[in-house]
């Protein structure tokens, strides 16, 4: 190379820093250390600056979010108009491209990171009093009206309210309308995140999912103890929100419960808190008759008004008990003898729930016999005395039907096989001991 070339070489360097000197005046931090600082100015013909970014998902990115403020700040340094040309560093192989997306990286085109089902639209969404404020905060995202579209949205409630279905209608509306999706549940988030850090290759599930217009994670108790985890989701929904996208995440308890890190904590009090709450009566009964229509079942007014006085601890519930109804009704069996036995499960569920009073009370009955605190009971001390109370809570937890993800979040966020692992020993103890039995009965 002569010294002509090097000193152009030099100039469009010393271009490209003044270029970026400008983009920070304009631009919040996070943009210029995480893809323009990396990127690299390869020639400037006068009208084309062609500039290196360091992955094809780094080029998606800039031409889609920045193209025209670096387009503006590069003419004022060049003094004339400028056209952005991208180029990966390093451009891969087609082989390793199909690699990539094996391994969950979506191609160029793809509109969704991990799997939306548009089969829970939301027409379909049983809306009633108890989520009216969580369905107008999710449907305000993709269909602002003069709503006031405020992002992050968090819904909390028990397992069975109808929180999924919600996100997976506001994933498959938002990639209708052409906008890039990451639907992950927090174990899947998590899994892509340490796999990733594994393969050194954080940069790329970085690229990946803090480019999106919508961030959705569900499941949010999942990550409960995992600081690292934690910190990631913090960074990526810091990058979503500052180019404009939105976030909301679902959890089965109010976050605050959960023990996360300060910073989440923050990032998530900062938009909409909402309790998905059970149905009330009417409401039910709207349920019930809408699912039937829709599976174009006849259900008689009187087995309706039966079904709504189920009070079910859950839309899902609820949902199995009309799908009961309708194979009754399908197998020319449907009266209140055979309908009443379908709902036995049902009912002994709410006696059960009656008598034993809630969660709450089950982990407060079960410290004081520990003679332990509630706290100490769901934390993450290891003392033996505090193992035992935890080994019978997981038992009685899973006695009511909890699932090993949402008992390992009660429990400050373990993981299921230690889960599992408590409650066979939980289970042995209560077995062992007739006052452990009489307690937990309540």
């Amino acid at each position: 190379m002569d010294d002509r070339a090097r000193l152009d070489a030099r100039e469009l360097a010393r271009g490209w820093q003044a270029v970026l000197g400008r983009l920070e005046l304009e631009l919040n931090p996070y943009n210029i250390t995480t893809w323009l600082a990396p990127a690299r100015a390869r020639s400037f013909d006068g009208a084309v600056l062609t500039l290196e970014a360091r992955s094809a998902m780094a080029c998606e990115y800039l031409d889609r979010r920045l193209r025209v403020v670096i387009e503006r700040a590069a003419a004022h340094v060049f003094g004339t108009t400028v056209t952005l040309a991208l180029v990966a560093a390093g451009e891969r192989a087609p082989e390793d491209f199909d690699a990539a997306v094996a391994r969950g990286a979506p191609a160029s085109g793809t509109l969704a990171i991990g799997a939306v089902n548009c089969s829970l639209p939301f027409k379909d969404y049983p809306a009633a009093e108890g989520n009216r404020l969580a369905y107008q905060a999710c449907i305000a995202l993709v269909e602002p009206a003069e709503e006031l579209v405020t992002s992050p949205v968090v819904l909390f409630g028990s397992p069975g309210m109808g929180k999924t279905h919600l996100l997976h209608a506001l994933a498959c509306r938002a990639k209708d309308m052409g906008r890039r999706v990451a639907c992950l549940s927090a174990e899947e988030f998590t899994n892509r995140f340490q796999g990733a850090l594994r393969a050194r290759r954080a940069d790329e599930f970085q690229d990946q999912v803090r480019t999106v217009d919508l961030l959705i994670v569900d499941d949010l108790q999942y990550i409960a103890g995992k600081t690292a985890t934690q910190v990631e989701l913090v960074c990526t929904m810091d990058a979503v929100s500052n180019t404009g996208g939105h976030i909301v995440v679902a959890s089965e308890r109010h976050p605050f419960e959960l023990g996360l890190i300060d910073r989440l904590e923050s990032r998530l009090s900062a938009g909409i808190i909402t309790r998905v709450d059970p149905f009330e009566w009417q409401e039910r009964r709207a349920f019930v008759e809408h699912v039937a229509r829709r599976k174009r079942g006849g259900l008689p007014a009187w087995a309706i008004d039966r079904l709504a006085a189920v009070n079910a601890p859950s839309v899902r519930v609820l949902l199995g008990c009309v799908n009961a109804a309708m194979a009754l009704e399908r197998a020319q069996k449907l009266d209140m003898r055979g309908l009443d036995a379908s709902l036995a499960g049902v009912t002994v569920l709410e006696s059960a729930q009656a008598a034993t009073g809630g969660e709450q009370d089950l982990l407060d009955r079960i410290a004081r016999y520990f003679a332990i605190a509630t706290e100490d009971l769901v934390g993450r001390s290891r003392s033996p005395r505090f193992n035992d109370a935890r080994a019978v809570a997981a038992a009685a937890l899973q006695k009511r039907g909890y699932s090993l993800p949402r008992i390992a979040a009660i429990l400050s966020g373990r993981d299921k096989s230690t889960v599992s692992t408590l409650a066979s020993r939980g289970r042995a103890m209560i077995e062992e001991q007739d006052i452990l039995r009489h307690l937990l009965a309540g």
